[in-house]
């Protein structure tokens, strides 16, 4: 691909963000001329249908719209569309979800510049670009396509999404709209499910597993 070709959007909703990835790009990809931004899902949505880009580099959260619906949105005015998400959320859920969506790549935004650059520059030439976690969910899929079952059903995993952030019974049962007899269920499931103890074991095998990232503070 001819470097006058090449057309980067780069999409989030804080400024400060989308400049300092613009000058990652600028200075580990100087063959890269032309990088524009956007600070909305509309505001891209615009960009793209007045000219055609090479690559989206997307946050998830977006003031206007998801994410998701920007991503279904440049697929409709470009099927072919390259596309790498920014995020920070990094819950098994999640990444299923972006893979669904047939994403180019996926990134958190804890990563150093020089993964951006090498995600870049991969997705560029033709490739795909998933950072380590992702991958692994990615493979998890796969497996569960060739018909090994990954054991655990999406509610459950909503569950155990909610006891990772050390909601109770009754919180959980709030949230997910059932009742607490019923988040015992699953949690009770879960527990055999994963050959768990308690629930800090639950969550330590979870862990292990790659069922859900390690939480940051």
């Amino acid at each position: 691909m001819k470097e006058r070709d090449i057309r980067i959007l780069l999409v989030d909703d804080h400024d400060l963000v989308l400049q300092g990835m613009k000058r990652i790009i600028e200075h580990s990809l100087p063959e890269i001329k032309s990088i524009s931004t956007s600070a909305t899902g509309k505001e891209a949505l615009a960009l793209a249908s007045s000219q055609r880009f090479t690559l989206y580099l997307l946050d998830m959260e977006l003031p206007d719209m998801s994410g998701f619906e920007l991503i279904d949105e440049l697929r409709k005015q470009d099927p072919q569309a390259r596309i790498i998400v920014n995020t920070m959320h990094e819950e098994i859920w999640f990444i299923k979800h972006l893979l669904k969506s047939d994403v180019t790549g996926i990134l958190f935004k804890s990563i150093n510049s020089g993964e951006m650059a090498k995600a870049i520059r991969q997705v560029l030439n033709g490739g795909s670009y998933y950072c380590p976690y992702a991958e692994h969910v990615r493979s998890l899929m796969r497996r569960s396509d060739n018909g090994q079952r990954e054991g655990l059903t999406e509610r459950e995993l909503d569950v155990l999404k909610c006891i990772s952030e050390g909601k109770n019974t009754q919180e959980i049962a709030n949230e997910l709209c059932v009742s607490a007899n019923t988040v015992d269920t699953h949690r009770r499931h879960l527990m055999e499910k994963l050959g768990a103890r308690n629930a800090a074991d639950l969550i330590m095998t979870a862990i292990s597993q790659g069922i859900i990232p390690i939480r940051k503070y």
